[in-house]
C-alpha cells in the first residue's frame, strides 16, 4: 500500500509539474512568460517610433542621438540589429568629426561586436583607448563594456592560463568603475558587489546588492542583472532557495523589459534540473534557447546549448518513466474501477430497497402527521368557538342583568314620579302641577342616564367600535370624541344599526330626534365611506364580527 501511495504521488507530481519550492512565485513567472510577447511588443513599438523620428531629423548630431537610442533598444533584444545600427552610429560619428561622438560610437559598436561573438573585433576597437584619460565622460561606459567583454571570455571554457589573464583584466576594469563612479551610483555599487563576490566576501556583497536592489523597481533595466548577481551570491553560500527566488525576480524583470539577451532563465533551468524538476527545467531551457536564437547572442546560445542536451535527455527519460508508470497505473486503476462498479451496483440495489422501505415509513408518518395536524386544528377551532360562546354568554348575562336592573329602576322612578305628582296635586295649586308636568328636566336627566347606560352596554359588546368605525371613514370624516364622552349622537345612530335596528323611524324614536336628522346622519356617513355608499353599512355590520 505504501508503494502504491508513493507511485501515485510521484505520477501526480510529474503530471502537474509541481515545483519543489516557491510554487506561488513560479505561478507568477509562468504567467509573465505566457505574456512575454505583450512586453516585447512595447520594445518593438518604441523602436518603431524612434525610426519614425529618425526620418524627420536632419541635423547630424540629432541623427546620431536617435540612432544611438535605437542601438541601445536593440542590444538586449536582437544583437544582429544592434550591430547594424551600431555601424550606422559609427558612420555618422565620422561625419560629425567630434571626438566625444566617436568614442560613444566605438563603445557601442564594441558592445555589439561582443554580443554577436566577434570578440577580437570588439577588443580591437576598445584597445584604441589605452590612454584612458582621453575618454572624458565616457570612461565609465568604457570600463563597463570591457568588464562585460572579459567576463564573457572567462565563461567560454578556454585554457586556464588564458582564463586567468581574462579574469585579471576583468578585475582591472571593475576596479576602474569602482574608482571612477560616484559611491552611491548604480555602477559603483554593482562593481563593488562583483569584486567582493570574486574575493569570497559573499555576505558583504549581499549587503551591497540588497541596498542596490531596494533602490530600483522591477521594471528598471538594472534590476535583472542585480537580482541575478544576488542569486548567484546566495548560490555560492549554498542557499539554493534564495538563489532560485532571485533568479525568478531577475527573469521577471527581463520579461517586463522585453529582453531576450538574458542569463537568469537559463540559470534557473539548471537549478531546477539539479533539484529533479525536469519538466519545468525543460520548459524554461526551451524558452531560453528560443530567446538566444532570436537575439543571436553568442554567449547565451553557447550557455543554453551546453546544458540543453542534459536536460533534454533527462526529460525524455522522465517521459518514458512516466509512460511506464501510467500504463501500470491505468491497469491497476481499471481493475479497481471494475471492483468499484461491482460494489456500487450492489450498494445501489440495497440502497433502492432501503429507500423503498423508508418511503413507506415516511408516507405512513406523513399521514399520521397530517391527521395529528388536522386534530390539532379542529381542537383549536373548538376551543376558539367555546371561548366565543363563553364570551357571548357572559355578555348576554350582563346585558340581561343590566336590562332587568334598568327596568326595575325605571318602574321605581315612575312610581316616585307618580307620588310626587300626587303630593303636588293634593297640596299645591293647579298651576304648580301643570308647571311640573310641562318641565322636561326629569326626562332630559333620565335620557342622559339612559344614553350613558346604553353607551356602556354597547361598548362592552363592541369595545373597539369607535376605532373600527373611523377606519371605515375618510380622514376628514373621522369622529374625535370629547373628554369623558363614550359615544356621540352620530355614533349611537350606527351603534343601533349595528344592533340590527335598520329603520330610521325606530332610531329617531330611540334617540328622540326627527327622522330627517337620522336620515342626514346616515347619508353623510355613506358619502364619506372609504368603501363607497353601497358598501358602507355592509362593512359596518362586520364590526366586532
Amino acid at each position: 500500500m505504501n508503494t502504491f501511495k508513493y507511485i501515485f504521488f510521484l505520477v501526480f507530481v510529474i503530471l502537474l509539474g509541481l515545483p519543489v519550492v516557491a510554487d506561488n512565485e513560479f505561478s507568477k513567472l509562468d504567467e509573465l512568460l505566457e505574456e512575454r510577447d505583450v512586453y516585447l511588443q512595447k520594445r518593438i513599438e518604441s523602436i518603431k517610433q524612434l525610426k519614425i523620428t529618425l526620418r524627420s531629423v536632419k541635423n547630424k548630431k540629432d541623427q546620431f542621438d536617435v540612432l544611438y537610442q535605437i542601438t541601445q533598444q536593440y542590444l538586449p533584444y536582437n544583437s544582429d540589429s544592434s550591430l547594424t545600427y551600431a555601424l550606422k552610429v559609427d558612420d555618422i560619428a565620422k561625419e560629425i568629426e567630434d571626438k566625444n561622438y566617436q568614442i560613444k560610437a566605438d563603445i557601442v559598436l564594441a558592445q555589439s561586436y561582443a554580443l554577436v561573438g566577434l570578440y577580437h573585433e570588439s577588443m580591437m576597437i576598445l584597445n584604441r583607448y589605452k590612454d584612458e584619460d582621453s575618454l572624458g565622460s565616457n570612461v565609465i561606459d568604457y570600463y563597463s563594456i570591457n568588464a562585460h567583454l572579459y567576463n564573457t571570455l572567462t565563461l567560454l571554457n578556454l585554457d586556464d592560463n588564458i582564463t586567468k589573464v581574462y579574469r585579471k583584466r576583468w578585475r582591472y576594469f571593475e576596479n576602474g568603475i569602482k574608482n571612477t563612479a560616484s559611491p552611491n551610483s548604480i555602477s559603483y555599487l554593482l562593481s563593488k558587489a562583483e569584486l567582493l563576490k570574486d574575493e569570497g566576501k559573499l555576505n558583504e556583497a549581499i549587503v551591497v546588492l540588497n541596498k542596490l536592489l531596494s533602490s530600483v523597481q522591477q521594471d528598471d533595466r538594472i534590476f535583472a542583472p542585480t537580482a541575478y548577481t544576488l542569486g548567484d551570491t546566495y548560490g555560492r553560500l549554498g542557499d539554493v532557495n534564495k538563489k532560485i527566488h532571485y533568479l525568478i525576480l531577475s527573469t521577471e524583470s527581463d520579461v517586463l523589459n522585453g529582453v531576450k539577451e538574458h542569463a537568469s532563465l537559463r540559470e534557473l533551468a539548471v537549478e531546477l534540473y539539479k533539484l529533479g524538476e525536469i519538466k519545468r527545467a525543460y520548459k524554461y531551457i526551451k524558452i531560453a534557447l528560443d530567446d538566444a536564437l532570436e537575439s543571436n547572442t553568442q554567449l547565451r546560445r553557447y550557455e543554453v546549448l551546453e546544458i540543453l542536451p542534459l536536460i533534454d535527455t533527462s526529460y525524455q527519460a522522465n517521459r518514458d518513466k512516466v509512460s511506464q508508470i501510467m500504463r501500470w497505473f491505468v491497469t491497476v486503476s481499471s481493475i479497481l474501477l471494475l471492483i468499484t462498479f461491482s460494489l456500487l451496483f450492489f450498494f445501489l440495489k440495497q440502497k433502492k430497497k432501503l429507500e423503498h422501505s423508508n418511503q413507506e415509513v415516511s408516507d405512513k408518518n406523513s399521514q399520521l402527521s397530517e391527521l395529528n395536524e388536522e386534530l390539532q386544528t379542529n381542537k383549536e377551532q373548538v376551543e376558539a368557538i367555546n371561548d366565543q360562546l363563553r364570551s357571548f354568554n357572559l355578555r348576554q348575562e350582563e346585558s340581561i342583568t343590566r336590562y332587568l336592573k334598568l327596568c326595575s329602576m325605571y318602574i321605581g322612578k315612575m312610581d316616585d314620579y307618580r307620588r310626587t305628582l300626587l303630593r303636588k296635586a293634593n297640596k299645591s295649586p293647579k298651576e304648580e302641577v301643570l308647571k311640573l308636568l310641562k318641565s322636561k328636566d326629569v326626562v332630559d336627566t333620565e335620557l342622559k342616564v339612559f344614553y350613558k347606560d346604553f353607551d356602556e352596554s354597547f361598548l362592552k359588546l363592541y369595545p373597539h367600535f369607535v376605532e373600527d368605525y373611523n377606519q371605515l371613514m375618510i380622514e376628514d370624516a373621522q369622529i374625535t370624541l370629547k373628554k369623558n364622552e363614550l359615544l356621540n349622537t352620530e355614533l349611537r345612530v350606527f351603534a343601533l344599526v349595528r344592533l340590527g335596528i335598520e329603520e330610521s323611524s325606530q332610531i329617531a324614536e330611540f334617540l328622540r330626534y326627527s327622522i330627517t336628522t337620522i336620515y342626514n346622519y346616515r347619508t353623510k356617513a355613506r358619502n364619506n365611506a372609504k368603501a363607497g355608499r353601497d358598501q358602507f353599512e355592509i362593512e359596518l355590520m362586520k364590526i366586532g364580527g
